[in-house]
């Protein structure tokens, strides 16, 4: 089983759009799919694809400060020791904990002389499942408003999509990455065997992609790319692929125009493939799945 990671440095470049798409090209081949949606603060890969996902699994991926009433003397010790202001005195009354500020470091309960306030693990983020009207699962993860750790629940998504892609028999894994280059990205791209990065022909896009190409060398990860909305800028989005090959070696694998029919696509929660499979970007992105499926096989 091969996995694939959809990243793209930067959001907004259409890196869910592909995913979504390809997901669906690549199933029709008759190689076994899994989705995974591991952009948890912002996962969407199941509205694309036209799913309602209705069963979930909360996780516990972060802990907090707690007060016990009883035993609190209102002291204000803790209060002291606080450097994220997630302790709130109230006159007379016992300090309140902001759970979205508290990050858990247990300097409070440390320094509590009647031993008050414990560090306890909370749900921060929820792991949901379903299978695709294509006939595949997809498995995304979701961070609570407000909570960090985000990295941990990407971890924990892929691992929950690897052993529901295992009992499916799948041969592909299809890893929807977040943008940027921080925790939850590295998180998405371990263990991963290729990336796909997107990009368009646009000057933050290039550094976007200089950034997270930079991740993936480290990593070790081999990758290719494609520009969408390459006809936007048709002679900058040569110029990338000029760079691309000079200074990372990197393929580029396709280009995709800009098409009326995405946006539209979208609206209807329809892969653009499937919505209109003559259309340009739907010709080229049946190109990319099979340059895809000649690298994963």
């Amino acid at each position: 089983m091969k996995e694939l990671v959809v990243v793209s440095g930067k959001g907004g470049v259409g890196k869910s759009t592909i995913t979504a798409s390809l997901s669906v090209l690549l199933s029709k081949t008759g190689i076994g799919i899994t989705a995974i949606d591991s952009d948890v603060d912002a996962p969407n890969l199941s509205i694309i694809l036209g799913v309602d996902i209705v069963d979930y699994i909360d996780i516990q991926a972060s802990e907090k400060a707690s007060i016990d009433p009883a035993k609190c003397v209102k002291c204000g010790k803790c209060l002291s020791v606080c450097k994220t202001g997630a302790l709130i005195n109230i006159e007379g009354e016992v300090p309140a904990v902001i759970s979205f500020l508290c990050e858990g470091c247990g300097s409070c309960a440390l320094i509590c002389p009647t031993e008050a306030i414990s560090i306890r693990r909370v749900t921060n983020g929820r792991i949901g499942i379903a299978k695709t009207y294509y006939g595949f699962p997809i498995v995304t993860g979701q961070l609570n408003i407000g909570e960090s750790n985000s990295g941990y629940i990407v971890t924990a998504v892929k691992a929950k999509g690897r052993a529901v892609a295992e009992d499916s028999g799948s041969d592909l894994i299809l890893v929807d990455g977040p943008p940027g280059i921080g925790c939850p990205v590295i998180a998405s791209i371990a263990g991963a065997d290729y990336a796909l990065v997107v990009t368009e022909p646009t000057p933050a896009a290039r550094n976007s992609l200089n950034r997270i190409l930079s991740v993936l060398a480290h990593f070790k990860i081999p990758a290719i790319a494609v520009i969408n909305k390459f006809d936007l800028n048709p002679n900058y989005a040569d110029e990338m692929e000029n760079w691309l090959q000079a200074k990372w070696a990197i393929p580029i694998a396709g280009k995709i125009p800009s098409d009326e029919n995405v946006p539209i696509s979208l609206s209807n929660r329809i892969p653009v493939v499937e919505y209109n499979p003559n259309c340009e970007t739907s010709k080229a992105l049946l190109i990319l799945s099979n340059r895809i499926l000649r690298e994963v096989q």
